[in-house]
């Protein structure tokens, strides 16, 4: 397929960034080596110190509260420790640079704390390394590996790793990602699907390698609530179903920087877990919270962790749960893949979700099929196309899914004929629309096509919610509330239905009985406007996705926007006061 000119010029642009960009880098490692290490030090202390100025403080405050709850430090001396703590992953930047260029003497630069412990585990079972951001944490693998091959170990060494800033995006990503492979460490992403990523790292481990996991931080893989410090976080199932099922030692590990640009990686006593999962992540958290309170002050942790440091959810009543039934993916035409709904919706108290995208049910299908287990609070959905193309109508299939879907465009009134056709469907008037949902609704009522419910609470209701929910009532219709989310995952839950119960059981009956509610829940930040136009135009660009060129410029749009949502978010994040009532919410009993 010959390519125009105007599909090249961009790509030969990009190239040419890219070009420019890894030279930059390449000799920002030269000059990084060049100056000594005492003066990087001395400058991360700086920078440390200014940075606690900014409103980063805040998230190192939390950190150092939490860890020293017991005995609380002055206000001086957690100002100083948080300072420490961001010098320290400044100090990890740096080091990531140097090594670059080139890497330390093990001998001279390297002290192995608790080896004796793990050697007998070397080469003769896998061994999942655990650690916190902490120190020079890229010196895990770095040093490690070299490490290891002067041991004689030869097996696999894979890290799985969110990429820091500005390690992220684009050249500098490959930069990172070249430089480790040559090193001989494997660097696979968390933002892999969790299934390839899985079987990518149980590989590893049947070959008595080593994985090296960071998992203070949360990530779009099945994750668990932990007890820790005086608080809890999040972190990933992964270790611990990984050991499960290959025979593998898990073994608590921390980073640390020491006197005389040395630096230090303690191994805890390895763990075999064999009693339950949830049992399993508690020891676990206990022995990193040792290992991080032992060195607090390079514990370098710069994003909020802490369950109650998240903005707050109003509490539904008791023996009530939440439900977003209304978000998108990139099956259609959303920003996030299906497995992040999963995290953001523990994020956001959401008990069950539904996945509805536009005229496309394979991606949640899939889903389900894939992990049964980890999607059983998962509805699959769609989100049908009415002729016109702007009338929508929500089918969610709390039973059988159907093998196919309408075309797009095809009349309303056929479409509820098409889902009552399928066992166990519910139908949805989905975010009805100004001026035409009451005709819609008086239509379908003299069809006798009157859908199941209709979302009363969704992005821009507005003022029309309280009519919506009178109106649902005459027709006898459940009343849902939706996110429509398609941006980040702090969307979810904006709107959402209350209802009795936890489980999807709970929730089929209690919508078949008209016993759901719709409401608004406090969500912290602000998304950027340019996410929603990059957005808007990946859809808009749906329908054409086909046509040559197309996909190349969505695949774009896609990144660009993802970027920009998680920076606006990141940088917009705001605390809700706690106990904020939330809007439409009714008193049950």
């Amino acid at each position: 397929m010959a390519t125009t000119g105007l599909d090249a010029a961009p790509e030969s642009n990009d190239r040419q960034l890219d070009r420019a960009v890894l030279v930059v880098v390449k000799t920002l490692t030269r000059v990084a080596w060049m100056i000594p290490w005492p003066v990087w030090n001395a400058v991360s202390f700086i920078g440390g110190i200014v940075s606690m100025l900014s409103k980063r403080r805040h998230v190192v405050l939390a950190n150092v509260r939490h860890a020293r709850a017991d005995e609380p430090p002055a206000r001086i001396i957690a100002w100083y420790i948080g300072a420490q703590q961001i010098a320290t992953h400044l100090r990890a930047v740096v080091g990531t640079l140097r090594a670059g260029f080139r890497l330390p003497d093990t001998m001279d630069h390297l002290i192995l704390a608790g080896i004796e412990g793990v050697r007998p585990h070397l080469g003769q079972r896998g061994v999942i390394i655990v650690a916190p951001h902490a120190g020079p944490y890229t010196m895990l693998g770095l040093m490690g590996r070299r490490w290891l091959a002067e041991q004689g170990f030869s097996g696999e060494l894979a890290i799985v790793a969110r990429m820091f800033r500005p390690f992220r995006s684009g050249a500098l990503m490959e930069w990172f990602m070249d430089y480790f492979t040559r090193a001989g460490i494997t660097v696979i992403s968390v933002h892999e699907p969790p299934q390839i990523m899985a079987k990518r790292l149980k590989n590893v481990l049947e070959n008595n390698g080593i994985v090296v996991l960071l998992v203070d931080e949360p990530t779009p893989t099945p994750s668990a609530v932990v007890p820790f410090f005086d608080s809890a976080i999040k972190m990933p199932l992964g270790p611990v179903r990984l050991a499960r099922a290959t025979g593998s030692v898990i073994v608590p590990t921390i980073a640390s920087y020491e006197p005389g640009h040395k630096m230090k990686i303690t191994l805890a006593t390895p763990l075999s877990p064999d009693g339950p999962v949830k049992e399993e992540m508690h020891r676990l958290a206990g022995a990193l919270e040792m290992l991080v309170s032992q060195n607090l002050n390079q514990w370098a942790m710069l994003t909020p962790i802490w369950i109650d440091e998240k903005p707050g959810t109003p509490a539904p009543p008791q023996g009530h749960s939440y439900a977003d039934l209304h978000l998108h993916t990139q099956g259609s035409d959303g920003l996030l893949h299906a497995e992040e709904w999963i995290d953001a919706a523990r994020d956001g108290a959401i008990r069950v979700i539904a996945v509805t995208d536009h005229d496309h049910i394979e991606t949640v299908r899939d889903w389900k099929r894939r992990d049964p287990e980890g999607t059983r609070h998962v509805i699959p959905g769609v989100e049908l196309s009415a002729r016109g193309r702007i009338v929508h109508l929500g089918v969610l299939f709390p039973g059988e899914v159907p093998p196919s879907l309408p075309r797009p465009g095809t009349p309303l009134l056929d479409l509820v004929r098409w889902a009552r056709g399928v066992d166990d469907s519910i139908v949805v008037l989905v975010h009805p629309l100004p001026f035409l949902w009451r005709r819609q609704l008086r239509g379908m009522a003299r069809a006798g096509l009157l859908p199941d419910a209709i979302e009363a609470r969704f992005p821009f209701s507005g003022n029309r919610a309280a009519t919506i929910e009178r109106v649902a009532r005459e027709y006898g219709l459940a009343l849902l509330g939706g996110s429509d989310a398609h941006l980040t995952p702090g969307q979810i839950g904006g709107h959402a239905t209350l209802f009795p119960g936890e489980t999807v059981e709970d929730l089929v009956v209690a919508l078949r009985g008209r016993r759901t509610r719709a409401v608004t829940l406090p969500r912290p930040g602000r998304i950027p406007k340019g996410v929603y136009a990059m957005q808007s135009v990946y859809s808009w660009l749906l329908p054409f996705r086909a046509v040559p060129g197309v996909p190349a410029v969505r695949g774009q749009l896609l990144r660009r926007a993802r970027v920009a949502a998680q920076r606006g978010g990141r940088r917009k994040a705001v605390r809700s006061p706690r106990g904020h009532r939330m809007r439409g919410e009714v008193q049950v009993s």
